[in-house]
C-alpha cells in the first residue's frame, strides 16, 4: 500500500529542502500561488503542501549539500 503521506510537506520542511524560507511560502498561499484543497491543506494551525505544487514554483528540490 502507498504512503497517503508521501509528497506532503510542512511549510518549514518544503522551505528548507528547496533552501527558502519558510515566509516566503506564506506569502505565495496569501497571494493565491496555491490552489488549496490541491496543492495545500491546513490541518489546524500547520499548513502542509505537496511535492508537485513546490516543484512547479521553484523547481526541483535542492539536493543535499546545495
Amino acid at each position: 500500500m502507498k504512503n497517503p503521506f508521501e509528497g506532503l510537506y510542512a511549510l518549514s520542511e518544503a522551505a528548507k529542502i528547496w533552501g527558502i524560507d519558510d515566509s516566503t511560502l506564506r506569502h505565495a498561499i496569501k497571494n493565491d500561488k496555491f490552489t488549496e484543497g490541491i496543492d495545500i491543506k491546513k490541518f489546524g494551525k500547520q499548513w502542509v503542501i505537496t511535492h508537485k505544487a513546490m516543484e512547479r514554483e521553484y523547481g526541483q528540490q535542492k539536493k543535499a549539500g546545495e
